[in-house]
């Protein structure tokens, strides 16, 4: 089934995973679990296809496909016309995501000090042992289990799973016996009326006031924007930190880095924040590449006397996604690239 997105939009397995880490790629196709059900999605055209059990209204809300994102884009312009009309060029096709409240916040619980690889592979040990399997076109795949599942779960079995830091299956325990009763309330945070200052809170506390055990503002803010409809929330972790200091200048501890973007920004701090994160990803991924041609020799030989059969413009392909393409008289030569020119290639490999 077809639905229309407002553009800009495309669909990518990069943003999305950054975002709800467990979309599982089987050829054009990206798997993963919304409203429940196991559903099948791919870009299409001006929108995106789907295919599963899921209502069209939950996709659709899921996506945030009606969202009206050149709105987004204009004020964002208004609040920093230095920097922002280049990143919405760059990553302006995103969502922010309106993830399941309870999958959201067991992931992000489980995202402490861990990258997305590694969050991914945490929340897969924790679906193969406690979640429910689902099929969709011979694809398997296995669902986060619920909240009272977990909350009935015993310690020892959530700590055979190296979920990452100790204290893990012990908040994810106490955290589901909150939500499966409702002390926890996840749908009533998500209502508008809440303001996400006190829906930050109620999720760092239970209701005594006595923090859950790992969840801070990072994580809390993390489940305000990707499940809550908080969109003014700016969690902020290293990636973001570092690349509020390279563009901004911004030093000082992340909670003023935190504050400064949500003044700037305004109700649309979750977005700046998301195309900041995705652009330090691939600010970081230059930076190895720079690190690494920088001590190679000046040149990089790629063939060794090499057969060309005829004469024409022939491509090479380099490690990191870089081609170059060079015009060859045919016949058996050598040739050789600068690692400038090889570098520049991958840049712009990487903008594309």
């Amino acid at each position: 089934m077809h639905l229309p997105a407002n553009p800009p939009f495309r669909l990518e397995a990069d943003w999305l995973n950054a975002q709800a880490f467990r979309w599982k790629q089987e050829g054009e196709w990206l798997y993963g679990i919304v409203g429940g059900h196991l559903i099948r999605v791919r870009e299409d055209g001006d929108g995106i296809e789907f295919e599963g059990d899921a209502t069209e209204e939950a996709v659709r809300s899921y996506f945030r496909l009606n969202e009206d994102i050149a709105a987004v884009h204009d004020a964002l312009r208004k609040a920093d016309p230095k920097h922002m009309p280049g990143l919405i060029n760059d990553y302006g096709c995103i969502r922010v995501l309106r993830q399941d409240p309870w999958e959201c916040l067991v992931a992000y619980i489980c995202s402490a000090r861990a990258r997305i690889e590694g969050i991914r592979g945490k929340l897969d040990r924790l679906a193969k042992e406690f979640g429910i399997t689902r099929t969709l076109d011979g694809v398997e795949y296995r669902a986060l289990p619920s909240a009272q599942r977990l909350a009935d779960a015993a310690p020892a079995d959530l700590e055979k799973l190296k979920l990452g830091l100790l204290h893990i299956p012990e908040t994810i325990r106490e955290v589901a016996a909150d939500v499966h009763t409702c002390e926890l309330d996840l749908p009533k945070l998500s209502q508008s009326c809440v303001p996400h200052a006190e829906a930050r809170k109620r999720l760092r506390n239970d209701r005594k006031g006595n923090g859950y055990h790992g969840i801070g503002d990072k994580i809390a803010d993390c489940v305000c924007l990707f499940s809550l409809g908080k969109d003014e929330a700016f969690p902020v972790d290293r990636h973001i930190g570092a690349a509020l200091e390279r563009r901004y200048g911004l030093g000082g501890t992340l909670a003023s880095k935190r504050e400064w973007a949500c003044e700037t920004f305004g109700p649309n701090a979750g977005y700046a924040g998301q195309m900041l994160f995705l652009d330090q990803l691939v600010e970081n991924r230059r930076q190895q590449v720079r690190d690494r041609y920088a001590s190679e020799d000046s040149t990089i030989v790629i063939d060794e006397k090499r057969l060309y059969p005829q004469a024409g413009v022939h491509s090479h392909d380099f490690p990191d996604g870089a081609s170059l393409e060079h015009a060859h008289a045919g016949g058996d030569e050598q040739h050789t690239h600068r690692k400038e020119d090889v570098f520049d290639a991958w840049m712009l490999g990487e903008r594309d």
